[in-house]
């Protein structure tokens, strides 16, 4: 028999909620953000089967994409009648969810607060119903005298000046650079990349399939998913509509983490308690500008290095949950685990990722860690493992957990300083000549080019970035490999 310490955190409720839309939907009859929040936090409430919900010392609300308001936490308390003695909020990253287990873990080991929940919402399909009717959304905004609550972290510009210009604004600018850097890595044909990544997400759209929570359950084929159609648009290439987070959701998730001793006076019964287990997190170098490689990720090989030291081992990680905005996240981190991304008998996702099971903004890893307690309530014996990731593959935590009692603390380490003392490449914007590094083409919401963007090398392997309008320089960059020819900018437009 373990003798579990009174301080050990336990996630004790989790809740869930997919407002799937009908053919005909119109906005006024769409959820509001603060009402996913709600019915989120309610459902986590009772899931625990206790009533840790009035007993909360904070509650913590995932910073919305659509949604702006000084201090969202506090409505959703005053709605649910609850009075936590602090709110919080997160700024923009989608490792926040997983990030603030090991930082409530660690402060309930320590018995500096004894629970905590935190919830998200987005509805930005709602949003989008309204802006295409011509509506405002006129969600519930508090009044100017609202203080804002502290933010779980800083919250930072993250892209330089010259990747701004060049239009690296946004993640579906900047993840298509990635994966072309990891097929001329790699050597890949064009035709080898879209075979890869559509049988990757098809294999995620069959875990969708069978998630009560997935915002999409009717899975297409790997042909599908890759070819461009009139539903089906190319973003950037290689990736298509289907191959990108699918962002227009109306989806809300929570879940609430206390102590062992703190969940077991309140009448939380044994096998609704999940333990995590262990922590890491780090950034990679901020800019992207900076990174020697475009298609790795040293933050994420520090913090699996740091859970092994805690004792993780990937073949006892039955239960996994990697981060999916884009097939090249998903692909670096099966890497740096050392597992074969497309290995049918092992998908390395539990709700479809975030294109087929949604992609509520900051959210997912909320939705993440909610569908990991369920799994490990069904098999007690299991460990996983859930990763969460921010901006353009810049901020990461990962971490493990079990249904069965660990035997040893939670443990979590920060390996920031390890990442880092690792070289930073320099940016040159200049004129001349210079080597392909890595592109892209961005296609307008019509499915046509729009421009290329290029990552390049001078000689001394500083990078430059340039970007293209120009139809014939487009299409030259769809129809062949371009990765390690050469390249010409003059006035700061690519050129040839």
């Amino acid at each position: 028999m373990v003798t579990i310490d009174p301080q050990t955190p336990v996630i004790v409720g989790v809740g869930q909620i997919t407002d799937r839309p009908t053919p005909t939907a119109i906005y006024v009859e769409r959820p509001t953000p603060l009402g996913l929040m709600v019915e989120a936090l309610r459902r986590a409430g009772a899931d625990s089967g206790s009533d840790i919900v009035h007993h909360l010392d904070e509650l913590v609300a995932i910073g919305s994409f659509t949604w702006h308001t000084a201090d969202p936490a506090l409505l959703v308390a005053a709605e649910l009648g609850i009075s936590p003695q602090r709110t919080r909020l997160t700024p923009t990253g989608g490792n926040l969810a997983q990030k603030l287990v090991h930082e409530s873990a660690r402060r309930i080991q320590a018995g500096e607060i004894r629970a905590v929940a935190v919830v998200g919402s987005e509805a930005m399909h709602a949003s989008s119903l309204a802006r295409r009717e011509g509506v405002p959304t006129n969600w519930f905004k508090q009044s100017e005298d609202v203080v804002a609550p502290p933010l779980v972290e800083e919250d930072r510009i993250p892209f330089t000046v010259e990747e701004y210009t060049n239009g690296l604004t946004s993640p579906i600018d900047v993840y298509p650079l990635f994966e072309n850097a990891r097929r001329a890595r790699l050597g890949w044909t064009l035709s080898e990349q879209t075979e890869r990544i559509g049988t990757l997400w098809a294999q995620f759209a069959q875990v969708a399939a069978a998630n009560p929570y997935a915002w999409i359950t009717t899975p297409p084929s790997a042909e599908e998913i890759t070819t461009p159609s009139a539903s089906n648009r190319m973003i950037a290439s290689p990736y298509t509509k289907l191959l990108v987070a699918n962002m227009p959701v109306d989806m809300g998730a929570a879940y609430i983490i206390t102590s062992y001793e703190h969940a077991v006076s309140l009448g939380v019964e044994s096998d609704r308690m999940v333990f995590p287990l262990a922590g890491a997190e780090a950034n990679d170098h901020w800019f992207i500008s900076e990174r020697p490689e475009l298609d790795a990720s040293p933050a994420m090989s520090a913090i699996w290095r740091a859970l092994r030291d805690f004792g993780a081992h990937v073949d006892e990680l039955q239960q996994i949950d990697i981060y999916s905005c884009f097939p090249t996240v998903v692909q670096t981190a099966a890497d740096v685990l050392g597992l074969n991304p497309i290995d049918p008998t092992r998908p390395l996702t539990l709700t479809g990722g975030l294109t087929f099971g949604g992609g509520p903004g900051n959210n997912y890893v909320t939705h993440s860690i909610a569908t990991m307690v369920d799994r490990l309530r069904e098999a007690p014996s299991d460990a996983g493992l859930v990763t969460g990731l921010g901006w353009f593959s810049t901020k990461h935590a990962w971490g493990t957990y079990s249904a069965t009692p660990p035997t040893t603390p939670f443990q979590s380490r920060s390996v920031q300083s390890e990442v880092d003392a690792l070289p930073v490449t320099s940016i040159r914007q200049e004129d001349g000549t210079a080597t392909v590094e890595t592109f892209t083409v961005i296609h307008g919401r019509d499915g046509s080019p729009d421009r290329v963007v290029v990552a390049a090398r001078w000689a001394d392997g500083a990078r430059v970035w340039a970007k293209s309008t120009a139809p014939d320089l487009m299409e030259s960059f769809l129809g062949a490999e371009r990765a390690g020819t050469a390249c010409t900018i003059a006035d700061g437009i690519l050129v040839a």
